[in-house]
């Protein structure tokens, strides 16, 4: 990783919310199908927030790799459940304290075991 690619190297636009380890949250997502959006909700209790690159081979960014916003979050039955964050995702805090406005830790999956929660 070279040093535009850390988390002090994104300018504003690439920013986010950083959501406190501890925090209940509950995360409302929307999946798009044909003619409607079906919304899903996962409530549970922030473990960590991460921005990873994907392997995709179409993504044109930093690095020619998209990077991806990723919450991981357990929710009360123990399921530890990663959750891809983009713009049509809403996160509601229900409990603990209010999020920051900064960057994610970038992680790098080949090298960084503790990134992998299988």
């Amino acid at each position: 990783m070279n040093e535009s690619q850390t988390s002090a190297g994104l300018n504003d636009s690439q920013k986010t919310l950083l959501y406190t380890p501890g925090t209940r949250v509950e995360v409302t997502q929307q999946i798009a199908q044909r003619s409607h959006v079906y919304p899903i909700s996962v409530t549970g209790t922030v473990l960590r927030q991460e921005r990873q690159e994907s392997g995709s081979w179409f993504a044109r960014n930093k690095g020619d790799h998209l990077w991806l916003d990723r919450l991981i979050i357990q929710k009360d039955d123990g399921e530890k459940v990663v959750l891809n964050l983009d713009e049509y995702s809403a996160v509601k805090v229900l409990q603990g304290s209010q999020p920051t406005s900064g960057s994610a830790p970038l992680v790098t999956p080949n090298t960084d075991r503790s990134s992998s929660l299988t």
